[in-house]
């Protein structure tokens, strides 16, 4: 926990760059134009490569997936041998987690964003109608 400017005391969390605030991980609420998640527009993948983030997105709540416009930016994180370490200005994808949202499988990182008031739920409802729906029933956890 740290004090923000006006004293109140904000949820943080300790990332490879250090601490951050929980509710600037989540900070983006509209994917991006090119988002990969959206229904229009989308930047192009390599064949299976959306389907890949997604099933880990799905299988590993622990993971995240972050904005590519950020990771590819001089704020972004290091590449190193084909691995990313995320920097404290990288934030959660908002189409990635109004895909989530939409699928009803938050990751454990939305879920304690949740729980410590640093975002809400409804956050990502405006950007659901612009992102790709998810292939099964948001109340059942089987495909199809």
């Amino acid at each position: 926990m740290q004090k923000d400017k006006t004293g109140s005391i904000e949820p943080t969390t300790l990332g490879a760059g250090g601490h951050f605030r929980i509710k600037d991980m989540f900070r983006l609420k509209m994917p991006c134009a090119n988002c990969p998640f959206r229904k229009e527009g989308a930047i192009h993948l390599s064949p299976g490569r959306l389907s890949s983030i997604i099933d880990t997105l799905l299988k590993d709540d622990h993971t995240t997936f972050y904005c590519h416009k950020i990771v590819h930016s001089i704020a972004g994180g290091q590449f190193e041998d084909g691995l990313y370490t995320p920097s404290t200005k990288d934030a959660m994808c908002a189409g990635a987690a109004a895909y989530l949202m939409k699928a009803g499988r938050p990751t454990i990182g939305m879920r304690i964003a949740y729980l410590t008031g640093a975002v809400t739920p409804s956050e990502w409802d405006k950007a659901a109608d612009m992102v790709i729906d998810p292939p099964f029933d948001k109340n059942s956890k089987k495909p199809g």
